[in-house]
């Protein structure tokens, strides 16, 4: 098993999408939805990547941001 900063540097490389489905399926799971530093982890570096995108970037997440909801 990974450890957790290996984890968190792995999801850091997915792209915006991937990383909104992990945060999502994350607080889904019964387990995992009780780490919330974890969580908080991932959003940071969610919220991180989001403000380092591309114009291009952020355009595409939001299509897809919108679809989920």
């Amino acid at each position: 098993m990974s450890s957790l900063s290996q984890r968190l540097a792995v999801f850091r490389q997915l792209p915006l999408r991937a990383q909104l489905a992990t945060i999502t399926s994350t607080k889904a799971n019964s387990v995992l939805s009780q780490k919330h530093d974890y969580i908080a982890s991932l959003e940071q570096i969610h919220a991180e990547s989001l403000a380092s995108a591309t114009e291009a970037q952020k355009l595409v997440y939001q299509q897809a941001k919108e679809l989920l909801t």
